[in-house]
C-alpha cells in the first residue's frame, strides 16, 4: 500500500481518501504521492506563426476589409512589383510589366534602346515616352474590348492572310521572316497577335462607319467616352 501525503498540510493519509481528516481540505487523486506533487497536466500547445497569421487574416477581413490587409503586408499589394496594375480599362488590366515590355519593344524597333539619359531633361523625356506607351496600351484596350461587346471576331485564316500580305510586301520568305521578328525582339505568336488586334481594330472602325453612319473620328469618340477606364500609376 502507497502512504500519501496531504499536499496542503503533510497529514499522511489512507489509500483512497478524497477528505485530509487533519485540515479538511480535499485532496485530488493527482495531487500528492509519497510527499511527491504530481506534474502538471501539459498546457495545449501553442498554434504556430501560420496559425496565428491565418487567424489575423480571418480577424482583419472582417474589421477592415483587404485594403488593410495590404497595408499589414499580409496580402500583396497589386500595386507593387513587376505585375502591378497600373491601368484597368473595361474591367481588364493593364500590368507595369506589359508597360515595360511595349516600351523595350518600340525601343527595339526605333533603334532607341541604349544607355538611358540621367539628366532631369532625359528622365523626363523617359517619363514621356512611358506616358505615351501606357496612353496607347489603354486606347488599344479600348478598342479591342469594345469590338467584343460588338461581338466582332477574327478568324485564324483572316490572320493569316494578313501575314501572308506582309510578307510579300517586305519580299521576305519565311525564315527571311522569322529572322526579321528575332531581329526586332518579337516572337510568331506575339506577331500573330498583334495583327489580330489590328483587324479587330480595323472591323471595329468599319462598324462604326457602316452600320452607325459615323466618322471615324465619332466612332472612335463616342467609343472613348462610353469606356471606363481606371488609371493607377504612370
Amino acid at each position: 500500500m502507497e502512504n500519501l501525503e496531504c499536499p496542503h498540510c503533510g497529514n499522511a493519509l489512507a489509500n483512497g481518501v478524497a477528505v485530509c481528516g487533519a485540515c479538511g481540505k480535499e485532496v485530488a487523486d493527482n495531487e500528492v504521492k509519497n510527499g511527491e506533487t504530481a506534474p502538471p497536466a501539459l498546457d495545449q500547445k501553442k498554434p504556430g506563426r501560420k496559425n496565428l497569421y491565418a487567424l489575423l487574416v480571418v480577424v482583419l477581413v472582417v474589421l477592415g476589409g483587404a485594403a488593410l490587409l495590404i497595408f499589414t503586408g499580409l496580402l500583396p499589394n497589386p500595386l507593387a512589383g513587376g505585375g502591378a496594375t497600373v491601368a484597368i480599362v473595361n474591367g481588364e488590366k493593364i500590368t507595369r510589366a506589359e508597360v515595360d515590355q511595349k516600351l523595350d519593344l518600340y525601343k527595339k524597333m526605333t533603334g532607341k534602346g541604349g544607355q538611358s539619359d540621367s539628366t532631369p531633361a532625359g528622365k523626363a523625356a523617359a517619363a514621356g515616352l512611358r506616358n505615351q506607351v501606357l496612353n496607347s496600351l489603354i486606347q488599344e484596350k479600348i478598342w479591342v474590348t469594345e469590338a467584343a461587346k460588338e461581338k466582332i471576331t477574327v478568324a485564324p485564316q483572316e490572320i493569316a492572310e494578313k501575314i501572308g500580305n506582309v510578307k510579300k510586301s517586305m519580299n521576305l520568305s519565311d525564315k527571311d521572316f522569322e529572322a526579321f521578328l528575332k531581329k526586332h525582339g518579337m516572337t510568331q505568336a506575339a506577331f500573330e497577335k498583334r495583327v489580330e488586334k489590328d483587324i479587330l481594330i480595323s472591323k471595329l472602325v468599319a462598324k462604326g462607319k457602316q452600320e452607325k453612319g459615323l466618322t471615324q473620328d465619332a466612332w472612335l469618340g463616342e467609343l472613348n467616352k462610353r469606356a471606363k477606364v481606371e488609371v493607377f500609376a504612370k
